[in-house]
């Protein structure tokens, strides 16, 4: 039987405005599981880069190394950097966010990198910032133990996704903004909590529910003392709840509309999707239970990426039951594990099933921790070393064309 952990979480008050510079240094742990990426990242690059024969050229943007780690929905930015947006460009820019692209542009026209290698420092630079503010946000609620275990189950995912750190994609970025957004939230420093999230909201489509979860958490914060009545009335209230949402609100109103008009696709990129236009909105359970009857009465049709989103819906259930465990303990914060159920089940409501990239930037993968006792720490290096293996096959099975496993990421 798995017995979860008594961990408390410390109290926390929002009651401040300040924005204090700041303090920046890297834990030994985020700085050596970002060289372990880095160094597979580029090893990799490298060995494709000389073995030309292996992948399938159409997929890929150049021969070089660089080019090797931008493809799939990488060229999707490559294309928004180059071109901008647009209504009929394949790959699909309709469908994306625009800050990781517009990062690499800036690199190009600065300093001359090609877009390729521009994609690669935003991906790393997004790597080591979004490890560092989740061991400062993990730190924050428990100890710096915890905070170093909290980084070695995000950066060694056991949903198979560790490919996101080793390829060009932006998802780190995402990860590194929320964490911070979170952790300025916690402190009462909802002006810097408003600024992470507005830089949220332009790399990831999760970046959109930032907003209501911090103006409930301002709400219930300022509710307890006062009673809803006189905090719906407060003017401390509403100037907490502005200087978190209004800025991100803004800008991603303000760029939605903008990508709408150029793409001529309205709600752009939210209802972007192919998929979303072809086969509409379903509730989240809805596909579950679609994708499970079908995993148990076609089971030799299934191929191995299938399996693996068989395996990544039931991390995520699993991950799931634990966080809500622990909030109903006392041991986790309800505005992470709200954003984490958010964020899991906006991707089930269109047709994409390849949940485990929406999983692996939120608080999910950190529920693992958990259920594994601080004196057992072995058994956190052997599952790291599990996920480690996964992820290379699938980044092998990306990669590929020999070993293509039907896996869409």
């Amino acid at each position: 039987m798995i017995t979860l952990l008594h961990i408390p979480v410390k109290h926390m008050v929002i009651d401040s405005h300040r924005l204090p510079l700041p303090h920046i240094s890297i834990p030994r742990v985020v700085l050596a599981f970002w060289l372990l990426h880095l160094i597979i990242s580029l090893t990799f690059a490298f060995y494709m880069q000389d073995h030309p024969e292996l992948p399938e050229a159409p997929w890929f943007s150049s021969p070089d190394w660089a080019g090797t780690l931008a493809h799939w929905d990488i060229n999707w930015e490559m294309r928004i950097a180059d071109q901008s947006y647009g209504p009929d460009f394949t790959p699909q820019t309709s469908a994306k966010f625009p800050l990781a692209a517009l990062t690499a542009r800036l690199l190009h026209q600065v300093f001359g990198v090609s877009i390729q290698v521009g994609l690669f420092i935003v991906n790393k630079v997004g790597v080591l910032a979004g490890f560092w503010a989740l061991w400062r946000l993990v730190a924050r609620l428990y100890d710096p133990q915890m905070a170093d275990r909290a980084v070695g189950f995000m950066a060694c995912t056991l949903f198979g996704t560790g490919f996101i750190y080793w390829m060009s994609y932006p998802d780190p970025l995402f990860l590194a903004w929320w964490a911070l957004a979170f952790t300025a939230l916690f402190d009462g420093q909802t002006y810097r909590a408003g600024l992470w999230a507005t830089l949220a909201v332009w790399t990831r489509p999760q970046g959109a529910l930032l907003m209501p979860v911090f103006a409930l958490s301002l709400l219930v914060a300022a509710v307890r003392p006062d009673g809803i009545k006189r905090a719906l009335f407060s003017r401390p209230f509403w100037q907490k709840v502005f200087s978190a949402c209004l800025l991100p609100s803004i800008g991603l109103i303000a760029w939605v509309w903008r990508v709408s008009d150029v793409t001529a696709i309205p709600f752009s990129p939210y209802l972007a999707q192919r998929d979303v236009r072809q086969t509409g909105v379903m509730m989240p359970w809805e596909r579950i239970y679609e994708r499970i009857q079908m995993m148990l009465t076609q089971p030799e049709t299934i191929s191995p990426g299938r399996w693996l989103e068989g395996w990544q819906l039931l991390l995520l259930v699993l991950g799931l039951l634990v966080l809500l465990v622990m909030w109903w303990r006392g041991r986790l914060r309800w505005e992470l594990l709200l954003f984490t159920i958010l964020s899991v089940f906006l991707p089930l409501l269109t047709d994409i099933f390849a949940i485990g990239r929406f999983a692996t930037i939120t608080f999910l993968p950190i529920a693992f921790m958990y259920v594994i006792p601080p004196r057992r720490r072995w058994l956190d290096t052997v599952l790291w070393c599990m996920s480690i293996a996964l992820s290379l096959l699938v980044l092998i099975s990306l990669n590929i064309t020999a070993y293509q496993a039907g896996y869409v990421p």
